[in-house]
């Protein structure tokens, strides 16, 4: 009897190279919905942004020291109109700190009502370029605004020497259904929350809390470059969050 040779090998082999092509589709497609979530989520918190400018310079300037080596600023996390929402009475205020030969920087809060200083802080600056989280103690009114600067104590005897930036807080008050998401135990519903409001300040703390807790998820840290590249700050959307 005349024997066919098999065909079944010889489609499996065929079959083989698109094997990889499929893997790697599926890494795209992956990419491509982190890539879209960051945006979405970065798209919503700068629509629920005010619109209205504030008091602050969230560059530090050059000066004629050598306080800051390389080509990095001093950088006040903010939106562009250096104004920041926040529910909370006593926020999380961001910084980069770019190498420098500062040892300590100083953070001062007042009041631009009565033009009074109400919080100094004096902090010691981690050593590393990265984004620092301050948190000042005091209690912030509602309905009100407040002044903060940030500045690099590069040369004790010489003032001329330091860099600052600055910015400007508005504390707000949550109607009760906003107030109890931001209160939730689930932290991608406590984002949410704050992206929808336009809670600028409790959106960087939570976003900065998660990659914290969980520094290996991708989604996380895109969310944080999503959003940072939102406002301007590209530059230093991919430097790391300092402990």
């Amino acid at each position: 009897m005349r024997r066919f040779p098999s065909l079944v090998p010889g489609l499996l082999l065929l079959s083989l190279p698109l094997l990889p092509l499929s893997i790697a589709q599926a890494h795209q497609s992956n990419g491509t919905l982190i890539a879209q979530a960051s945006s979405s989520l970065a798209a919503r918190l700068r629509a629920n942004l005010p619109n209205r400018g504030a008091p602050g310079s969230r560059f530090g300037g050059a000066t004629r020291s050598n306080c800051i080596s390389g080509e990095q600023r001093l950088t006040a996390l903010l939106p562009s109109t250096n104004l920041g929402q926040t529910a909370d009475s006593n926020p999380h205020l961001f910084i980069f700190v770019p190498s420098t030969i500062a040892e300590q920087a100083e953070l001062v809060i007042s009041d631009p009502d009565t033009n009074t200083v109400i919080s100094t802080d004096i902090l010691k600056l981690p050593g590393k370029a990265g984004v620092m989280q301050v948190q000042p103690v005091l209690a912030l009114d509602p309905g009100r605004d407040y002044n903060w600067s940030f500045t690099l104590m590069c040369d004790s005897n010489d003032p001329s020497s330091f860099v600052s930036v600055s910015g400007t807080i508005e504390r707000v008050e949550l109607n009760s259904a906003m107030a109890n998401k931001l209160a939730s135990q689930n932290p991608q519903e406590r984002l949410g929350a704050a992206v929808d409001a336009g809670l600028w300040y409790e959106t960087l703390t939570i976003l900065a809390e998660l990659q914290q807790t969980n520094p290996t998820n991708d989604t996380l840290r895109t969310e944080w470059q999503g959003i940072l590249g939102a406002v301007g700050l590209e530059a230093i959307a991919q430097e790391p969050l300092l402990q």
